[in-house]
């Protein structure tokens, strides 16, 4: 099975945002980050909707940034598990 997406860098989060919401065929109401690392929080807030959720599972990391100005922005609900 061919993956969808190949690795990236940080800096080529908004190329992934454009692929995964095109593989969705539909706005992303929920988004579920179970990696938790720096690119993989910025593309799941990214790519989710307005007013949509993102829910933080993984945890890479014992101390993580998230940058809140851009979901703040978005009215988006984050969800930390």
């Amino acid at each position: 099975m061919k993956p969808y997406f190949k690795y990236t860098a940080l800096q080529d989060v908004a190329e992934d945002i454009v692929q995964i919401q095109k593989a969705m065929g539909a706005a992303i109401n929920v988004t579920f980050d179970c990696a938790g690392f720096d690119k993989t929080m910025s593309t799941a807030l990214g790519a989710t909707q307005p007013g949509g959720k993102v829910c933080l599972v993984g945890m890479g990391h014992s101390e993580m940034t998230v940058p809140l100005s851009p979901a703040a922005a978005r009215y988006l609900w984050i969800l930390l598990k």
